[in-house]
């Protein structure tokens, strides 16, 4: 069996690259390659595990996740902390990490989640101290992206089948894993 991190340092050094490009909007720091290595890890699990629904929840979570902060950012014009511009509410960063942390959560169990959370928090604490949000800012994010992939991606189901033969019945169970 392969395991399933195999893939992972690769991605992170692909978020790092993109990162420190400037793919995303920041400063290059690590809560910018956190939120740009949590959307790569769940795609990247998704693939490995040929989830191409999952793949496609995702990409729909993560797209409406996008929509609802700009929109969010265009409408309300809260100034930053650090005063650079008025796009401050909600967080960007924190809304795509807390989108993608929820999608693990549901599509692989609380095994994915919780670290996937812990980097989701971390992203916005890293947000909150370098002053480009106010704490309701990485707030409202993550319930943005909470929402989106919770109502997006559907936790996914199994069906095993199994039988016991015998000599003069067969005993067969259908299980469903949900």
């Amino acid at each position: 069996m392969r395991h399933p991190f195999r893939f992972l340092p690769i991605l992170i050094a692909l978020a790092l690259a993109f990162s420190s490009h400037g793919a995303i909007a920041g400063d290059g720091s690590a809560g910018d390659a956190a939120a740009v290595a949590l959307v790569l890890v769940a795609a990247g699990i998704s693939v490995h595990h040929d989830d191409r629904e999952g793949l496609w929840q995702l990409a729909k979570s993560e797209a409406a996740t996008l929509t609802i902060t700009e929109v969010l950012k265009a409408t309300v014009h809260e100034a930053r902390p650090n005063g650079q511009d008025q796009r401050s509410f909600p967080s960007r960063h924190a809304s795509v990490a807390f989108s993608a942390a929820q999608f693990m959560q549901i599509r692989g169990g609380w095994a994915y989640g919780i670290p996937a959370y812990i980097v989701a928090a971390a992203v916005a604490a890293d947000r909150v101290q370098l002053r480009e949000h106010y704490t309701k800012d990485v707030i409202v994010g993550a319930i943005v992206g909470i929402a989106s992939s919770a109502y997006f991606t559907d936790k996914p189901y199994r069906v095993s089948v199994g039988y016991l033969p015998g000599d003069r019945a067969v005993l067969a169970q259908v299980r469903m894993d949900w």
